[in-house]
């Protein structure tokens, strides 16, 4: 799901057509996907600047 999104830049409502899935389990699991991700990198920003 997550390749067929960001990869394969395809909206949530053609993944859900792709998976045969209702569009809000789409939005729903990416979401946790994103949750699981920050937590695994620590919540690492990309937009904030560290400077040592």
């Amino acid at each position: 799901m997550v390749l067929l999104s960001v990869l394969g830049g395809l909206s949530h409502a053609e993944v859900a057509a792709a998976l045969n899935i209702p569009a809000g389990t789409v939005a729903s699991r990416l979401n946790r996907a994103r949750k699981q991700l920050r937590k695994a990198l620590g919540d690492v920003n990309p937009l904030e600047e560290t400077h040592g």
